[in-house]
């Protein structure tokens, strides 16, 4: 564990669940891709039984391209200014999941919100990583607002995606003290560490509830 500051984690799920076939996740991301790094080298490394099948980002000039194709993994550049509607674009997102048999998707820096279409179509098999302790500060504008408002505690969560923004269950969090001299950037590199260590935990987690409950199917 990283002793280089104070963090929590609850709750307190420090093993991945071993899944047999492997889980088949799709990775929604639409910028620089820290987080997909990380879930691509804990595939390669064997430690989290997850395949990536496919990575779809809406920014051609997204960090996480060069990500996938080093790591030889399926990347679908859909732009929602190609269609002449956000249903025909997530339907778009839809159908290659689906193709892929995706069970589960992860939205890891995905600056889109989800229509109540979209979601009711991976309904309880969707799941975001946000940058603060929700429910305070929801939005694409977390870290900044934290510091704005002198938050003495900040931190990111895990949760499933639901109608409402930045809503859903919640199914771990991370916290750490918001330091006197910390800026947008020196906080936002914190929280992406911690983030780093409760996405594939929390992946771990909804995979096997998702097993689970269909657990007939397998």
């Amino acid at each position: 564990m990283d002793k280089s500051f104070n963090y929590i984690i609850s709750p307190e799920i420090t093993n991945f669940r071993k899944f047999s076939p492997k889980l088949r996740i799709g990775v929604l991301a639409s910028g620089e891709g820290t987080n997909f790094q990380e879930l691509i080298n804990l595939s390669t490394n064997k430690n989290l039984d997850i395949e990536i099948k496919v990575l779809i980002t809406n920014k051609e000039e997204a960090g996480c391209i060069k990500r996938a194709l080093k790591a030889n993994i399926p990347c679908k550049i859909i732009k929602g200014k190609d269609f002449l509607n956000n249903e025909l674009f997530e339907s778009e997102i839809i159908k290659i999941l689906k193709s892929l048999d995706v069970e589960l998707v992860i939205m890891a820096g995905w600056m889109k919100i989800a229509s109540s279409f979209f979601i009711s179509k991976y309904k309880d098999k969707i799941i975001n990583i946000h940058p603060s302790l929700l429910p305070s500060y929801k939005g694409s504008s977390a870290i900044k607002e934290a510091l704005s408002n002198g938050s003495k505690i900040t931190g990111c969560s895990v949760h499933f995606v639901e109608n409402e923004v930045d809503s859903g269950s919640l199914i771990m969090q991370a916290a750490l003290t918001v330091l006197k001299n910390d800026n947008l950037e020196s906080l936002t590199k914190r929280i992406q560490i911690l983030e780093h260590k409760i996405l594939p935990l929390s992946i771990s987690h909804a995979g096997y509830l998702i097993r689970e409950k269909f657990k007939d199917n397998y």
